[in-house]
């Protein structure tokens, strides 16, 4: 039998009789197998016990060691008596079997009322799998450890280092599903049969834990990993009065690490995968307003960086662009045909600017005063007697002014008047436009070239692409950990970074047609 057949099997029999906790019965199994420990945060009466009571028959003949705590809880009543013929001997030893020492699976319920002794030596065995019993030092047999509370630790208690060695955390509440409740309330008590529950042996527990390391961790992963790192320290730097700071240190990530391979061992593959990464929700909050913010990191870092880790598309885009402002440079030129002409105001005559005449009839409006093409022609550097015009609305027609002293200006748009030199109204003929030329053989053998190490780019992008979807997507709805409504996040991933990569190599073909198809003295279109 498949692994993956054999924990399937062993949690449909687990969960025999109960509701709406699949995730978290699934999630508890998981923990355990990979040695990790487990908190169910929720009010009385939402089944937390009761899957603390199923998952001791995960594994066979197992141990188990249940406690609920009081601020009253001593540790000769957690980890064992101490022995009275130990003291005659001078030692302090406790008399461990039947207590937490010696349980294979173990459920603390309230464990934050526990006092500061049971506290210290929780830690120790969390961390190291060890008991100091008397002079000697015993290895503590412990799979499985689930505690359970309806809240969190209180701050400043001293209790930071007991709650960081909870590797998930799960929150619990009642059955939603008006149907599924029914059932509940009305199955028999003896619906769960203990006989029938396939468990893990210690050869297999052993066996697989040997193997969890060989799982191979991709480069998305890290990248997920590394991402939702960012995330969480911008949100750190962004919290100003440190109220609602994520802390996950170095050796929380290694075990999170874990947890993945763990994951992906039991789902009878050989490397994690984006699916394992919706894992990371559960192990990264440390307080209950702050699950949303997590599962934004978690989710975001996978929909957005979860195939584009090796894909350098600033880069890409960059080479683009300089490659688009080299065929500018080459192929673009500014053709220049304006010049400056005297406009034809009225017939024929020239409008000086700036020289006006106030017309009596008009309610002395000022009109410019017109000089006649002839009489322009005429000029020269010597002053001669001109009789100016100017335009009478009120007679519609070209009226004499008087006459004044005339000669050429500085060029041929100014005349100098009376002494003053005047400008005649002008106007610009022609545009200044771009135009194209074709490139030189040789340079467009160059761009094509760059085009096409580009192409081997984007050839090598989509390849490895496919490889991830091909590998990814044949087991992401299998998950036995994960919810497989979550898949369309990864699959979301797959078709925007696909979708991506398709724009850019759109891109670069364009800017490929975009010398190819250049003609001489074509008008640039901007």
């Amino acid at each position: 039998m498949e692994v993956k057949e054999k924990i399937k099997k062993l949690l449909d029999q687990l969960n025999t009789g109960i509701y709406e906790k699949e995730e978290v019965m699934a999630l508890a199994l998981l923990s355990s197998i990979a040695g990790e420990s487990i908190f169910l945060l929720g009010p009385p009466g939402v089944a937390k016990s009761l899957i603390a009571r199923r998952l001791k028959y995960a594994y066979k003949d197992a141990k188990v060691f249940e406690y609920l705590m009081s601020r009253f809880s001593t540790p000769d009543e957690i980890f064992g008596p101490v022995s009275i013929k130990g003291l005659k001997d001078d030692k302090y030893v406790r008399i461990t079997d039947n207590y937490l020492p010696t349980a294979e699976v173990v459920f603390l319920d309230e464990i934050w009322k526990a006092g500061p002794s049971i506290q210290n030596a929780l830690l120790t065995i969390l961390n190291e799998k060890k008991f100091r019993n008397g002079e000697k030092e015993i290895d503590v047999p412990m799979k499985a450890l689930i505690s359970a509370s309806n809240e969190l630790p209180e701050k400043e208690q001293g209790l930071e280092a007991l709650w960081d060695r909870f590797l998930v955390r799960l929150v619990v509440g009642g059955i939603e599903d008006k149907e599924k409740f029914n059932k509940m309330i009305a199955m028999p008590s003896s619906l769960f049969d203990e006989t029938d529950v396939s468990g893990i042996t210690d050869d297999e527990y052993k066996e697989w834990s040997e193997k969890f390391d060989q799982i191979v961790i991709p480069e998305n992963v890290f990248n997920v990993i590394q991402v939702i790192r960012n995330k969480i320290e911008l949100h750190n730097q962004n919290d100003e009065d440190n109220k609602n700071q994520i802390y996950v240190s170095d050796r929380r990530w290694r075990k999170i690490v874990r947890l993945m391979r763990t994951s992906a061992f039991l789902n009878d593959r050989k490397e994690i995968d984006l699916m394992d990464c919706f894992l990371i929700m559960h192990c990264i909050w440390n307080e209950e307003e702050q699950k949303d913010t997590v599962w934004q990191f978690v989710r975001g870092a996978i929909e957005e960086h979860g195939y584009t880790f090796e894909l350098d598309f600033d880069g890409i885009k960059e080479e683009i662009k300089e490659l688009e402002k080299d065929i500018k440079k080459e192929t673009e030129f500014v053709k220049d045909d304006r010049k400056e002409v005297l406009i034809n105001t009225i017939e024929k005559y020239y409008e000086i600017q700036g020289l006006n005449k106030n017309d009596y009839y008009t309610g002395n409006k000022p009109t410019p005063l017109l000089i006649s093409h002839s009489d322009y022609n005429l000029l020269s550097t010597t002053n001669v007697e001109i009789n100016l015009r100017y335009y009478s609305s009120y007679y519609n027609s070209i009226r004499d002014d008087y006459d004044h002293s005339l000669r050429k200006g500085k060029n041929k748009f100014h005349v100098i008047i009376d002494n003053n030199e005047y400008k005649l109204k002008t106007k610009i003929d022609g545009e200044k436009i771009k135009k194209t030329r074709q490139p030189h053989k040789s340079v467009e053998e160059t761009w094509d070239k760059q085009v096409s190490n580009l192409c081997e780019t984007i050839d090598k992008w989509k390849n490895n692409l496919d490889n991830y979807r091909s590998k990814d997507l044949e087991h992401i709805r299998n998950n036995i950990f994960v919810n497989s409504d979550l898949a369309v996040v990864v699959e979301k991933s797959i078709l925007s970074t696909s979708d991506m990569i398709n724009k850019i190599e759109f891109e670069i073909k364009q800017v490929q047609k975009s010398y190819k198809d250049l003609k001489e003295e074509e008008k640039v279109i901007s």
